[in-house]
């Protein structure tokens, strides 16, 4: 099954338990109100007149309707907390394992019970005193047992919002160094070469934690491009070799084995001559096979570029022209 489709069976199964537990709570409202109606209970002031001859039947069963009251609020309040129990495992599923879901469950249950304690106290009409004493006790049962879990969750959210580390970052905590491979309510999942360790979220806010810093990548550096002397006059159809070095801006170091450029600017484009490639020395040799260029005049405005790579940025010569000659113009 794809993640698709497991988190919409999920979503599936929150509305259906959302839906459930509002079903239980109308259907004991309803009950009660039925209960109050044929009793004479408040918000009803008697028993309703058809119901008049059973009145002494009514009035026996009355002394025990505070007890179906509790049966009823007990049972239907049962049957919704493990509805909401199952919606918080099925959500709490999203976002940790299947221990963790299930231990953050069973909070959600027993707290639920002593809620419905403290419920069943109030219908007894108990002091309101008791009735506190009541759900104290029972959310003092409820810390008491789960006291270690609980923090671990709260830790565990904090790492999840807060996110010191990511997926990939190699930490070092509790004396434990791994890649970050999950990160749950519970646990933080470090892995080795060997085995996944397991280090409890609430350890991780209470420890030194120590990130490693990912290792940057060399800053491309600087170059300097520079081309020999260059005649001024040329004859058209001869071959011009246009040689020059590459090399480091800051230490004068050799680039090599990189492709250098021969260019001639016309019109704001650029035309490709030829290129050569640096050697151990950062030296350079391009041939050009002299050609009129410019529509215009018997020039060509010819320049060296390096385009660059990931270690080392592009640079680029001064523009120089040069003149083509023909036959005729030398015979002239």
């Amino acid at each position: 099954m794809s993640l698709i489709d497991q988190f919409g069976e999920r979503l599936q199964s929150i509305r259906r338990g959302s839906l459930k537990t509002v079903f239980y709570m109308v259907v004991l409202t309803i009950i009660l109100l039925v209960l109050n109606f044929i009793f004479g209970e408040r918000p009803f002031e008697e028993i309703p007149l058809f119901l008049q001859p059973y009145s002494e039947l009514i009035l026996l069963v009355k002394p025990f309707l505070v007890y179906v009251r509790a049966v009823l609020v007990f049972i239907f309040g049962y049957l919704a907390l493990k509805t909401i129990s199952s919606i918080v495992y099925t959500y709490m599923r999203r976002v940790t394992d299947h221990p963790t879901a299930a231990a953050i469950k069973s909070v959600t249950r027993i707290s639920g019970i002593a809620i419905l304690l403290g419920l069943m106290a109030s219908i007894f009409n108990v002091n309101p005193a008791t009735a506190l004493t009541v759900g104290s006790f029972g959310g003092l049962v409820v810390g008491f047992a789960t006291q270690t879990i609980l923090s671990h969750v709260i830790a565990g959210v904090f790492l999840l919002l807060s996110r010191p580390f990511a997926y990939g970052d190699i930490v070092t905590v509790a004396g434990q160094t791994g890649v970050v491979k999950e990160i749950r309510l519970m646990h933080l999942v470090l892995e080795t070469e060997d085995r996944d360790i397991l280090i409890p979220s609430g350890t991780v806010v209470t420890q030194i934690l120590q990130k490693k810093k990912p290792a940057q990548a060399p800053k491309p550096m600087e170059t300097v491009l520079a081309l020999d002397a260059l005649p001024r006059t040329i004859s058209v159809g001869s071959t011009v070799a246009f040689r020059g070095r590459l090399a480091e801006a800051g230490t004068g170091n050799p680039v090599s084995a990189v492709t250098v450029k021969i260019l001639e600017r016309d019109f704001g484009r650029d035309d490709f001559l030829g290129s050569g490639t640096t050697d151990a020395n950062g030296r350079f040799t391009a041939e050009w096979k002299a050609e009129k260029t410019d529509l215009k005049d018997m020039t060509a405005e010819v320049y060296a570029k390096f385009e660059g790579n990931d270690n080392y940025m592009q640079s680029q010569t001064e523009q120089y022209t040069l003149t083509l000659t023909t036959a005729t113009d030398r015979s002239e």
